[in-house]
């Protein structure tokens, strides 16, 4: 089966100089981020690692000391921060684009790219994960089921749209570079 690939006219004309992975958690965003990054030559930036990073502060801390919209506040400030920058493969927490005031600074400084995976998947995959703060809150498939059919609208706004379910990291990282390059992100 060949997966389907979509590029947004919104690109056309358009000039980006950052990558920006969306997709629910457990898509690939930073295993496969880190390998379109080493592969162009590029700085890989995980958005959550980052925020861990700057606050000294695991992600669960941050969710359990000061809340999930906290948390969002964090990520559209780091967000900011990378906009000044170029050549930079982000993968973004998976939250990250449902804030309206982030999309506008993807859209404007990012080449978007969603990694669409369908939730079965995703879940199984999820199910080997101890380190994901919103597990606790949404833990049955049917709670977390719901909660990516919530986020799939915003990741659906992306300039690209890659079909991973059933494509290896590398194929995925590949049609990542080749998307970059018919959009003119990378010559």
């Amino acid at each position: 089966m060949v997966p389907a690939l979509a590029v947004s006219p919104a690109t056309k004309g358009m000039r980006f100089s950052n990558l920006a992975l969306l997709g629910f958690m457990g898509c690939g965003k930073t295993t496969i981020g880190q390998r379109v990054a080493r592969k162009i030559g590029w700085r890989f930036v995980d958005s959550d690692e980052l925020i861990e990073r700057k606050t000294g502060l695991a992600i669960s801390e941050i969710f359990s000391r000061f809340g999930e919209e906290y948390f969002r506040l964090l990520e559209t400030r780091i967000l900011l921060e990378l906009s000044q920058e170029t050549r930079v493969v982000l993968a973004t927490g998976g939250g990250l684009p449902t804030r309206e005031e982030n999309w506008v600074i993807l859209q404007e400084h990012f080449l978007t790219i969603f990694l669409r995976v369908s939730f079965p998947i995703l879940f199984e995959r999820l199910q080997r994960s101890t380190n994901r703060p919103l597990l606790k809150k949404y833990s049955s498939f049917s709670e977390l089921g719901a909660l990516y059919e919530s986020r799939i609208p915003y990741y659906s706004k992306a300039h690209v749209i890659i079909d991973a379910d059933f494509l290896t990291e590398d194929e995925v990282a590949e049609e990542i570079i080749c998307r970059a390059r018919s959009c003119g992100v990378l010559v």
